[in-house]
């Protein structure tokens, strides 16, 4: 890499970091929000289906019962799993980029 960080860029990153953190802060107090509506037995469930532990069978039939809050908490899962993946590389780009200067 030529020429090194440029303060921008540093940042940027640090920007980035702080932006997905807030995110993931949201999406985590969203999640116990939500947990908390459902119910343990029916996050159990939730989660079940979301580690795919179920056959396929009990997949189609689970699928058949999930309701408005229940896709709400899967799609939060799938938020926080993304934030968190984005964090990750953020995170390496930026100690990456630092230990160049």
């Amino acid at each position: 890499m030529g020429g090194g960080m440029k303060a921008e860029d540093i940042e940027f990153l640090a920007g980035m970091v702080e932006q997905l953190d807030e995110t993931i802060r949201k999406l985590v107090t969203e999640e116990h929000e939500l947990t908390s509506k459902l119910g343990d037995a029916r996050v159990q469930e939730l989660t079940e289906f979301w580690n795919q532990e179920l056959s396929l069978e009990e997949e189609i039939d689970f699928k058949s019962t999930l309701d408005y809050w229940d896709k709400i908490l899967i799609r939060t899962w799938a938020h926080l799993v993304r934030a968190h993946q984005s964090r990750a590389l953020v995170g390496q780009t930026f100690m990456k980029l630092n230990s160049k200067l």
